[in-house]
């Protein structure tokens, strides 16, 4: 069984945050709205400025780097919202309870830091991740927008009250 912990990433982390963030790109371009292409060109300064819209939470097995989950807000977001974005599993740790730990770990210190509402986005055709967000609670708000960069694949947005 392997033994997963997580960290929640500071501004000088910013070069883990990136390099996790690459991998991701690299492995599920398809997974995430970002591209590799855009985000391999960051500056120092670009990623640090991810830290002001929330915690980069990182999941290590054996001290390496295998997971990753953004709990961030926008501007005028009220505080006890948040939106999780991000949410990648290194593929030699994926159907290890991995993401589940990581999910739970994350919704708990949120849920502790009086936060009541997680809004996601989820590509549509992701099951796997569906699946998953759905055994935590999450819900369909029956929002779907078209990708901006690929009008014919688009997403849906989902909501989590926790109690």
């Amino acid at each position: 069984m392997t033994s997963f912990r997580v960290e929640v990433l500071t501004e000088n982390d910013w070069p883990r945050l990136r390099g996790i963030r690459l991998s991701a790109l690299r492995d599920d371009p398809l997974a995430f709205l970002a591209t590799y292409e855009r985000e391999v060109a960051y500056t120092e300064q670009r990623w640090r400025q991810e830290f002001s819209r929330g915690e980069w939470n990182v999941m290590l097995a054996s001290d390496q780097d295998v997971g990753l989950v953004g709990a961030t807000t926008e501007p005028g977001m009220p505080a006890h919202e948040c939106h999780l974005e991000f949410l990648w599993v290194a593929p030699g740790y994926r159907r290890t309870g991995g993401a589940s730990m990581l999910l739970r770990t994350v919704l708990d210190r949120l849920r502790d830091s009086g936060v009541r509402t997680v809004w996601l986005w989820i590509l549509n055709g992701n099951d796997p991740a569906l699946r998953l967000y759905e055994q935590f609670g999450f819900q369909s708000t029956n929002e779907r927008q078209a990708l901006p960069d690929d009008p014919t694949r688009s997403e849906e947005r989902m909501q989590l009250r926790l109690s």
